[in-house]
């Protein structure tokens, strides 16, 4: 399950430093297919996007491409629309349900795989994003507590998942942390990294290393 914003020239607006509107928006679409394209690349999986707001759900039929469902998210905090995405997806049926964003564009496709593989052992599972929160959660139950009393865009996400874990006796496991991209410096470390490696590489997110090339001389002119 994706969960994503429709992308729009207000998003992403912590990058108005060094984007502008329709460069924030181009991003969030290069974000976006990126991320369904990484879901394809793992066999024996359903692929659907909770996406807000509902009344703009639409805009994402044609760019998602066949096999991908989407889905209103609700109301209510990030909490409650997470755990009413896995509601859903365990409601058809499906176990287990990972949820992930679509701003942590060098996420390997391997990391799904591995996260369905560690299910297998633990109650919840999660991807420790280095900003204090994570780019990833699996749960083959829905469970209600994990999602209670955090402070979502906080530095403290996951400690406090953690804590839920440990307080109502759920196991879980981690995966190795990553960055997302939320701030210009974000954004910069990420085109150093795309950079360093072969354009055709499997590893480079395709939309996403496009637009850092196109716009990579005025990323470096901001930097400077």
């Amino acid at each position: 399950m994706i969960m994503a914003r429709v992308p729009s020239t207000e998003g992403k607006s912590r990058l108005s430093e060094i984007l502008n509107p329709k460069q924030r928006e181009a991003l969030q679409w290069a974000f976006l297919k990126d991320t369904i394209d990484k879901t394809r690349q793992v066999t024996g999986i359903k692929c659907y996007i909770a996406a807000t707001p509902p009344d703009r759900i639409n805009e994402l039929r044609l760019a998602s491409g066949p096999g991908v469902e989407i889905i209103p998210q609700p109301n209510g905090d990030l909490g409650r629309r997470m755990l009413s995405a896995i509601c859903y997806a365990y409601g058809l049926g499906y176990s287990p349900v990972i949820l992930i964003g679509t701003d942590v564009p060098l996420l390997p496709a391997a990391y799904l795989t591995r996260a369905i593989s560690m299910l297998n052992k633990y109650q919840v599972v999660c991807g420790p994003a280095l900003d204090g929160g994570y780019y990833l959660i699996g749960t083959c139950h829905p469970r209600e507590c994990i999602f209670k009393d955090i402070h979502w865009g906080h530095s403290d996400v996951l400690e406090r998942t953690v804590a839920a874990c440990r307080l109502y006796n759920l196991t879980y496991g981690l995966l190795k942390p990553l960055g997302d991209v939320d701030r210009p410096s974000d954004l910069l470390a990420l085109a150093r990294e795309i950079k360093k490696v072969d354009p055709g590489h499997p590893a480079i997110p395709v939309r996403t290393g496009r637009f850092i090339m196109e716009n990579i001389s005025m990323i470096n002119r901001t930097k400077q």
